[in-house]
């Protein structure tokens, strides 16, 4: 792995914990908000997410995402739900042509 790849993983790390950080940040007010038990903080996600009346259908993708993680960390990639390759290709699609973009501009900008 190169240093810019682990540099890049790094900051895609900050960015996750920060999420993180922030959704359960989310899920704390709604909680308060709807006069739910403190003592449901310790629940799994999905079962805070049906408590606060959240749709099955967003339930049901978050318990997908969740068992991808699981099953990429457990480097069982090749095992993953061709819906979820398609969803996840589609990102790094979109995220590849956003950098594609900006390094146009940049290149635009540094012949102009």
């Amino acid at each position: 792995m190169h240093a810019g790849e682990r540099e890049r993983l790094a900051q895609q790390l900050r960015e996750l914990m920060h999420e993180q950080n922030e959704t359960e940040r989310m899920f704390r007010e709604l909680e308060d908000a709807a006069g739910l038990p403190t003592s449901q903080r310790s629940k799994p996600m999905t079962e805070r997410m049906a408590a606060l009346g959240m749709s099955q259908a967003v339930i049901d993708h978050v318990e997908m995402m969740q068992a991808a993680i699981t099953t990429i960390k457990s480097g069982r990639q090749d095992e993953l739900p061709d819906q979820l390759k398609n969803e996840l290709a589609g990102q790094a699609d979109a995220e590849l042509s956003g950098a594609e973009q900006l390094a146009a501009i940049v290149d635009h900008q540094r012949k102009g």
